[in-house]
């Protein structure tokens, strides 16, 4: 089933992105953009979200049960508190995106790997698991468990 995102109440401005942009000094990919414009990061509606490894174009070990994708707010795991410390703790040039279940969501901005998803095991490295974020909203499964 493809996943479904909650409602916002409000939409996120096009000048607040602008703003996280130049404060990181980046320009994001297209395809995120407009992701963040419309849902704001996204909380996926069904309780049961993977990224299906299976069918992945990329090598990936396992599938990867998703809880949100930050968001442009302030406070502690949105996209803007990424501002205040430059950017992604464990790729270089790059964005933390999302949170998973014991890992972390993570965006390239570096030449050559721009806009390529990556997710991280608090016991691993960085693996990369998509070429762009639409490819990897491609593989989302909401396995909703009461159906």
């Amino acid at each position: 089933m493809r996943v479904k995102y909650r409602d916002l109440e409000e939409g996120v401005l096009e000048n607040w992105l602008i703003t996280f942009e130049e404060a990181l000094k980046i320009n994001l990919p297209r395809d995120y953009r407009t992701h963040i414009l419309t849902y704001n990061g996204g909380s996926p509606e069904g309780d049961y979200v993977i990224f299906d490894a299976d069918s992945a174009d990329v090598l990936v070990s396992e599938d990867i049960h998703l809880y949100n994708f930050n968001y442009l707010d302030n406070g502690e795991g949105s996209l803007d508190e990424q501002a205040s410390r430059g950017g992604a703790r464990y790729i270089p040039k790059g964005i933390d995106i999302g949170a998973s279940s014991g890992g972390i969501l993570m965006m390239s901005l570096a030449s050559g790997e721009f806009g390529s998803i990556y997710h991280m095991f608090s016991y691993g490295e960085p693996q990369k698991i998509a070429n762009s974020w639409t490819e990897f909203v491609s593989y989302l499964i909401d396995e909703d468990l009461d159906e």
